[in-house]
């Protein structure tokens, strides 16, 4: 079966009661606030297009978080997809109010048992604060720039990256929160250009397949949700580049017919990609449906969520989108939101206070791990050398 298979698969099925379909465009996109805050704009945008999800980029207390989250799912009635993008390490949202984690590479060095603990305490806040899905756990490899502990990636070795990734989404499921991989077929080799050009992965077919692909081949049936990468990859698309977000030959030839991947394709039409092409959101937007995405990252402002909506009708009217492939996605979204539980919109102080303890109590044994690591190297050095050790 072939890439091109799909398109005709959706064209053949016969298409979904257009009404039906244009009424519930907004499921397919997940908007992104740059600041938690309830405002009455964002009421009306929620109250308008009904969208199949909010994603907070930062966040400022527990309370406010938990209220916010309890308001957006009050207004779309079904249970929402409730995103947040943390791994742990310094930066994470969630050190606005707890104390930090350590990042994925310093719990890799500790093994899968203490990813699965990170993923773990992790889940622990987001069910706290009502969130149920994570942007994580990023399953690209590690570049040669990349090599240092505070690096957003487990490692290098792709067996290595797949073990982790296991365990961190094993953790998220422990607490029930929806793990997102990110950034499929994998961003470890990325070669940057200048801004004026999409970035690319140069490495052949056969190369992806054994290295940055592997944790996907292992990991895809675990997996919900994967983000697809913003690059293009030459391996796929050689003659003319598309962000794999907008490619076929890997959204279709690859995620679905190659590896059978049956959950939800996600992409990022908020990033600056594809400054090629000069695109704006609405046609991101189409473009990635029309190949294969099912949910779309979009900027939380009435212009940018009207765009993406008005470009996805005008390509189903057009027939260049089938609204059969649509409704499809519709499944999907649906299938993956049974059992999603209402946020509560509040937090009990002991059950932070709580959570802040472990919080820091494994951060304290990641602590005394690098001590007694860096000790027993030291010594090994001064044996060598015939100088005394350090007790």
């Amino acid at each position: 079966m072939t890439a091109a298979a799909g398109e005709d698969r959706d064209r053949t099925r016969g298409d979904a009661p257009p009404e039906r379909v244009s009424n519930s465009l907004g499921q397919l996109l997940v908007v992104k606030l740059e600041e938690s805050r309830w405002t009455g704009s964002f009421e009306r945008l929620l109250y308008r297009h009904r969208p199949g999800g909010a994603f907070l980029q930062s966040l400022r207390s527990a309370e406010s978080t938990a209220e916010l989250l309890a308001k957006i799912s009050r207004t779309l009635e079904a249970p929402p997809l409730l995103w947040l993008a943390e791994e742990g390490g310094k930066d994470g949202p969630l050190g606005a109010f707890l104390p930090p984690l350590p990042s994925l590479r310093t719990a890799a060095e500790r093994g899968p048992s203490a990813v699965a603990r990170l993923g773990e305490l992790i889940g622990s806040a987001m069910k706290l604060l009502g969130f149920n899905t994570n942007c994580a756990p990023t399953l690209d490899l590690a570049s040669p720039s990349e090599q240092n502990v505070a690096a957003r990636t487990f490692g290098s070795d792709p067996r290595e990256v797949a073990r982790c990734g296991e365990a961190f989404i094993h953790g998220l499921c422990r607490r029930r929160i929806l793990a997102c991989g990110k950034h499929f077929p994998g961003l470890g080799s990325l070669q940057p250009g200048p801004t004026a050009r999409l970035p690319a992965v140069g490495k052949p077919m056969a190369q992806l397949w054994h290295e940055d692909l592997l944790p996907y081949r292992d990991l895809l049936p675990q997996l919900p949700l994967v983000l697809v990468s913003h690059a293009a990859y030459k391996a796929y698309d050689f003659d003319v580049p598309h962000a794999a977000a907008h490619s076929t030959n890997i959204l279709e030839g690859l995620l679905r017919v190659k590896l059978r991947y049956e959950g939800l394709a996600v992409a990022d039409v908020a990033r600056a990609e594809d400054a090629q092409e000069a695109l704006d959101p609405g046609e991101k937007a189409a473009r990635c449906v029309k190949a294969g995405c099912n949910l779309l990252l979009v900027e939380a402002r009435e212009t940018s969520v009207e765009s993406a909506l008005a470009a996805l009708r005008k390509a189903i009217d057009s027939g260049r989108l089938p609204a059969a492939r649509i409704e499809r996605s519709l499944r999907r979204i649906r299938l993956l939101r049974k059992g999603l539980t209402a946020p509560g919109g509040k937090v009990a102080k002991t059950a932070l206070d709580q959570l802040a303890r472990q919080f820091e109590d494994f951060s304290r044994g990641m602590n005394l791990n690098d001590c007694e690591h860096g000790r027993q190297s030291h010594n090994g050095a001064r044996r060598q050398s015939g100088e005394p050790q350090i007790a």
